[in-house]
C-alpha cells in the first residue's frame, strides 16, 4: 500500500511540474508583435468622439478579419492607453497575450467599460510617445516587433515635442505608425500645418512606417481595421493611405 501511495503521490508531483512546465513555456513562447494603441482623448475630442473612438477600436479588434490576422501570428502582445495632457496617460488595458477568440474579446470588453481621465487637458503627443516608449521594457516576453500606433485629431500643444522624445530615447527597435482624424480644425496654437503633414512629418518613426487617414471620428472604425490589418500582417496591399 505504501508503494502504490508513493507511485500515486509521485504521479501528482509530475502532473504539478508538467502543469507549471507548459506555463513556462506559453510565458516565453515566441512572440512575432508587441503592439501599444494610443488613442487621443484630449480637450479637442468631445464625448461623442471619444465614444466612437472606443467603440470603434473594440469593433476593429472583433472585425473577422482582424481576428483571423491576430490568431495567424506566431504570438502577440497587445497593450493601450488613452493620453492627453503632459502626464494624463490612462490604460485601457496592459500588456495582454492574444492566443484566442476569447483573449481578443476580453480586450474588447475592457473598452466597452473604460472610463475617461480628463475632459480638459491639451494634446501632449511627445509625451504619449514617451509613455509608450516606457511600457516596452515591462513586456512578459520578448518580441521581434514593437509597433506604436498612434491616433489623434490635433497637433502637440503642450511639453516635449515628438522631435525631440525621437532625439532623446532611442526608438531604433521601435515602429511608430499613424492614425490622423481630419474633420476638425487643422491648426492648433497658431501652427499653420495640416495634420496629415505634421504625423508624416513629426510623429511617423521607422523604415516600415505608415499613416491612416480618417476622414472624420464617424470614420474612425473603419481607419482602425486598416491601420490593425498592416500592423499585423506587413506589406498587406491597399490597407493603409
Amino acid at each position: 500500500m505504501k508503494k502504490v501511495a508513493l507511485i500515486f503521490i509521485g504521479l501528482i508531483v509530475s502532473a504539478a511540474l508538467l502543469v507549471q512546465s507548459q506555463k513556462v513555456v506559453a510565458q516565453n513562447q515566441a512572440c512575432d508583435l508587441a503592439l501599444v494603441l494610443a488613442m487621443d482623448a484630449s480637450s479637442s475630442v468631445n464625448e461623442r468622439e471619444y465614444e466612437l473612438q472606443l467603440k470603434g477600436m473594440a469593433a476593429a479588434l472583433l472585425d473577422t478579419e482582424v481576428k483571423e490576422a491576430i490568431l495567424s501570428l506566431g504570438g502577440m502582445y497587445m497593450a493601450a492607453f488613452e493620453w492627453n495632457g503632459r502626464t494624463n496617460q490612462k490604460l485601457l488595458f496592459n500588456w495582454s497575450q492574444l492566443n484566442t477568440e476569447a483573449d481578443i474579446f476580453t480586450l474588447a470588453q475592457a473598452l466597452a467599460t473604460h472610463e475617461r481621465n480628463s475632459v480638459k487637458s491639451p494634446t501632449a503627443l511627445g509625451s504619449a510617445l514617451g509613455y509608450a516608449h516606457r511600457m516596452f521594457p515591462k513586456l512578459p516576453t520578448q518580441c521581434i516587433r514593437q509597433v506604436i500606433d498612434v491616433s489623434g485629431d490635433g497637433l502637440n500643444n503642450e511639453g516635449i515635442t515628438p522631435a525631440k522624445v525621437y532625439a532623446l530615447w532611442d526608438f531604433s527597435k521601435i515602429t511608430v505608425n499613424g492614425l490622423a482624424i481630419k474633420g476638425t480644425d487643422p491648426l492648433h496654437d497658431n501652427i499653420h500645418q495640416d495634420i496629415e503633414d505634421y504625423y508624416r512629418q513629426q510623429v511617423l518613426r521607422g523604415n516600415a512606417s505608415f499613416l491612416v487617414i480618417a476622414e472624420n471620428f464617424e470614420s474612425f472604425e473603419e481607419a482602425m481595421k486598416k491601420k490593425l490589418l498592416k500592423e499585423i500582417v506587413p506589406g498587406a496591399i491597399g490597407l493603409a493611405q
